[in-house]
């Protein structure tokens, strides 16, 4: 049989004991090596350092490298498209040469 209170519990003790239990809000600081904001006490999401110390190693982003791995990656797509399709189309002719 579970524990039944003696006494009901007064509305300012219910609502005491109900105060710790709301959000609180972030403490958010200037990152001291890239001046970002950021949550206290926590790795800093844009350069990946905390305490002096980095934690996360980070890519470094730059504007004409994206740039460029976009313009290779579609060329290298379709090359390799033409090949097979060139060889779908050998293998057929050479199929039909057979029959």
């Amino acid at each position: 049989m579970p524990a039944v209170p003696k006494n009901k519990k007064s509305k300012s003790k219910r609502d005491m004991r109900r105060n710790n239990f709301r959000l609180k809000a972030l403490n958010i600081v200037e990152c001291p090596r890239c001046h970002a904001k950021k949550i206290a006490h926590r790795v800093c999401q844009s350069c990946g350092y905390y305490n002096n110390t980095e934690i996360i190693q980070m890519e470094k982003k730059s504007k004409s490298k994206p740039a460029e791995k976009e313009a290779t990656k579609p060329q290298a797509k379709s090359d390799e498209k033409k090949t097979t399709r060139a060889a779908s189309k050998k293998e057929k002719a050479e199929l039909e040469n057979k029959q």
